[in-house]
């Protein structure tokens, strides 16, 4: 039987290298017998361009295969591929970005409290920290720096998501109407914000209003039954409002959900099952899918894996 091969180039979703075991599994898509394939894996240490060869296929019109790609801290990626004999096919999918597993995650490389924006530097500094619940409470009295680095791996992810989405059009940048944190979490964050922002985000052609039941106010806050969605088929931005009850100064409860789910190769990619809190480092990977070329939505930060 005539045989071909089949390159691609492997990289994480920030063009960074895939360290570790990369496996290859080929079966065919159609044609040959049940279950006739090909398997390799490849040693790797950075970013990769492979080359599996030998691959069995029919004269003239070729095989399709479907291609599995599988590492030990990525997901896995599927894809239908045609290999045409003596030739080096390249791999539709190319290059081939791998989406993250968040459990595979044990730290990040977040960039330096200098290092960010001047606006945010200052909301940061301003920050008056509460203890809404017993998770809170090792922020509070911290701003600046102090607060930055005390955040750890998932706060400090969720931030930056947030930052790097309230900065982006698909929000209207209403990242400008973000202040001072008053609440850091993995899964969202209470903000001061500017009094013009829900009018705004209720004449943003970017937002829709959404119900806001489930949030709950923050000690000396009060809802106000606003809540705004951004209407991206995927990666929300949620703002849901409230106010301070001695001053009337404005608050949101800032998170960025996803419940639909995000298509990639042959995969659903969801960010939480049941109630399970959403994961920081899986909403990274969304945002970056969003935009996986110019990464307009890359929320400067890297994964350190276990």
């Amino acid at each position: 039987m005539p045989h071909g091969s089949l390159k691609l180039h492997v990289i994480d979703l920030v063009d960074d290298g895939v360290a570790g075991d990369v496996r290859l599994d080929l079966r065919r898509a159609e044609g040959g017998s049940a279950g006739a394939g090909v398997t390799a894996t490849f040693p790797l240490a950075g970013e990769a361009h492979l080359e599996l060869e030998d691959i069995p296929c029919q004269s003239g019109y070729g095989t399709t295969y479907t291609v599995a790609v599988t590492t030990k801290h990525f997901r896995r990626f599927a894809f239908n591929q045609l290999i045409r004999e003596n030739r080096a096919n390249r791999a539709n999918e190319s290059p081939l970005r791998l989406v993250a597993k968040p459990k595979a995650v044990q730290d990040i490389q977040a960039p330096a409290f200098s290092k960010l924006p001047a606006r945010r530097r200052t909301d940061l500094g301003e920050a008056s920290m509460l203890a809404h619940a017993e998770e809170d409470g090792d922020l509070v009295g911290l701003s600046g720096p102090q607060l930055y680095s005390a955040l750890g791996p998932l706060r400090t992810a969720c931030l930056l998501n947030i930052y790097a989405k309230a900065g982006h059009a698909s929000a209207d940048r209403c990242g400008r109407f973000i202040g001072a944190p008053l609440v850091l979490r993995q899964d969202r964050c209470f903000c001061m914000i500017d009094d013009a922002m829900p009018e705004f985000l209720n004449n943003s052609a970017r937002f829709i209003s959404a119900p806001g039941a489930l949030h709950e106010p923050l000690p000396g806050f009060r809802m106000v039954d606003i809540s705004y969605k951004s209407r991206d088929s995927h990666a929300n931005l949620q703002v849901t409002i409230m106010q301070k009850i001695d001053s009337g100064e404005l608050a949101a409860d800032i998170d960025i959900d996803e419940a639909t789910g995000f298509r990639h190769g042959m995969e659903v990619i969801r960010n939480h099952v049941g109630r399970q809190r959403t994961n920081p480092y899986l909403v990274r990977e969304l945002l970056l899918l969003r935009d996986p070329v110019g990464k307009s939505l890359n929320p400067k930060y890297r994964f350190v894996f276990t």
